[in-house]
């Protein structure tokens, strides 16, 4: 709502009739949100990775971490370390054998061998050494990961689309031929155990996944959380990530 007032009295007093792009909207969201949000972690399900880490812990460890690094009263949340990690499909086709990289939260590791499928060049898994001397200021690629513990959450992450496929119509224009077909795109994730306490209407940020606000929080084993993106104001390139939901429109 404050948003919405902001843009109002942006626009002025005036009698003509303009025409506005959400994509402002959506910008000055963002200045508002960004600054306080709380930042989880997510791995998409589809194609996600697993890295062995040499020289990791044991044993599971515990580490406490702020939720959001320059807003201490979004609170803490417990960072789980272990030898074996999940990292994103292109995360792992980005970084090369020998390369070293840097585990965002944790430090640096290098990259021993990227394994892939010979069909289809995917990444299968990853062996990698912790390297916790390392500088991160020197690291091309930053990573965001998860242990592999049975505590983490299955998410449902759901982002909308226009529901028309022009930005203006005209006069002529026949409304039913400029429908968006689908509006809808599902994709599933796995979550950091910390999601376990989200609330209803609670808006955080998936790390370089974008801003979500949660519509269904966990209510019992088996059913993800379901998250709706909030967009950012910027000019998407290329289709939505996932597939079109089941529900239709």
């Amino acid at each position: 709502m404050e948003v919405l007032k902001e843009f109002i009295l942006s626009q002025g007093a005036s009698k003509n009739v303009t025409y506005q792009e959400w994509d402002k909207i959506w910008t000055m969201n963002k200045k508002l949100i960004d600054p306080v949000c709380p930042r989880h972690t997510a791995v998409e399900c589809d194609g996600k990775v697993s890295v062995t880490l040499a020289g990791g812990p044991e044993a599971l460890e515990v580490v406490t971490v702020p939720r959001h690094k320059k807003h201490p009263p979004a609170g803490k949340k417990s960072q789980m370390r272990s030898s074996q990690i999940w990292i994103d499909q292109a995360d792992a086709l980005d970084v090369k054998d020998g390369e070293e990289v840097t585990l965002m939260d944790w430090g640096n590791a290098i990259i021993n061998k990227v394994h892939r499928d010979s069909a289809t060049g995917a990444a299968t898994s990853v062996d990698a050494t912790l390297h916790l001397a390392g500088d991160f200021k020197k690291t091309r690629v930053k990573l965001h990961w998860l242990a592999q513990i049975d505590e983490l959450v299955e998410l449902q992450l759901s982002e909308f689309d226009h529901l028309i496929t022009k930005k203006k119509l005209e006069d002529d224009d026949a409304f039913e031929d400029h429908v968006n077909p689908h509006t809808r795109w599902d994709r599933t994730a796995l979550g950091d155990a910390n999601m376990r306490s989200l609330q209803k209407g609670e808006i955080i940020q998936l790390e370089r996944k974008g801003y979500f606000i949660v519509d269904e929080p966990l209510t019992k084993p088996g059913k993800p959380i379901v998250l709706f993106g909030i967009p950012d104001g910027r000019e998407r390139k290329g289709a939505f990530p996932g597939v079109p939901s089941a529900g239709g429109v």
